[in-house]
């Protein structure tokens, strides 16, 4: 089986996201990032915390090519704050992007090729953490609460969690409908489709296969929950003191905040794997 970290790369080669820093797309995307946190941050938590110091550690997890870490970083350092980001992802191609692109647009970035369910191994400690770009539905439920789990053991005692994300039942169910195909990104070079192959009743996903089809790239083969905000939201709050929702633009999208880790449950005790997921053996 290929390493996680290859699988995802070879599927983004082919998945149609602006993650190019230097193309119009990719700049477009950053700069609509560097709007969003410009006021994303005069909520109360953000702005009191970022008030209370004079440099502020920034996770970007699940970062990419760092668009939304940098952005981040770009409108605290604005503020003349300053900034230690750090950006963990598994794929080794797009953390060489966010190192460079950081450099150039914040002088300097710490890139960490890393499972984002185990940060904890990694010792790190941030006062914000990041999850921008629409990431959750590469975690299925148990592992969701792997990554929440092993975000809030790296963040400081009043560090606050930001994930961007989106309702997708209400959107995907309801106002599209779910397909057995799906035309992901179409255009004069590219026909990318996903074609549903299962579900997974245990985990929770979906099982789609991507293919382009005038590249003849593929098959893919991926899972993905497709989470609502309630859901995220809900398994949040076992961890953190209290949670919000900033939406932006429209009430089904937006930033899910989570303020101060409770500590009542740790990253260790969800180390070993159910018995649901284990076959029947103890896990």
């Amino acid at each position: 089986m290929p390493h996680l970290g290859d699988h995802l790369s070879r599927l983004y080669s082919i998945w149609p996201w602006p993650a190019d820093p230097w193309s119009g797309e990719g700049r477009a995307r950053y700069e609509e990032a560097i709007k969003k946190f410009q006021s994303l941050l005069e909520h109360e938590w953000l702005s009191r915390l970022v008030g209370d110091r004079r440099t502020v550690r920034v996770l970007d997890v699940c970062g990419g090519t760092g668009i939304g870490g940098v952005a981040l970083g770009k409108v605290l350092s604005s503020k003349g704050l300053g900034v230690e980001l750090t950006v963990v992802d598994l794929r080794r191609e797009a953390l060489e992007v966010a190192e460079r692109f950081g450099t150039e647009e914040l002088g300097s970035v710490r890139v960490e090729m890393a499972d984002a369910t185990r940060l904890w191994e990694l010792g790190l400690r941030a006062d914000l953490a990041l999850i921008y770009g629409f990431s959750t539905p590469h975690f299925n439920p148990w592992d969701m609460v792997r990554l929440l789990s092993s975000v809030a053991d790296s963040l400081s005692d009043d560090g606050v969690l930001i994930v961007e994300e989106v309702d997708r039942t209400y959107t995907i169910f309801y106002l599209r409908g779910y397909k057995e195909w799906l035309a992901e990104g179409v255009g004069e070079d590219r026909l990318f489709v996903t074609v549903h192959a299962g579900y997974d009743f245990r985990k929770g996903v979906f099982k789609r296969v991507a293919v382009d089809l005038l590249r003849g790239v593929g098959p893919i083969p991926h899972e993905a929950r497709l989470w609502d905000l309630a859901g995220v939201m809900a398994l949040a709050w076992t961890l953190f003191e209290d949670v919000d929702f900033v939406p932006w633009e429209r009430p089904w999208s937006g930033f899910i905040l989570a303020r101060a880790p409770s500590r009542k449950l740790g990253s260790s005790d969800f180390v070993r794997v159910p018995r649901a997921l284990s076959g029947g053996k103890e896990g």
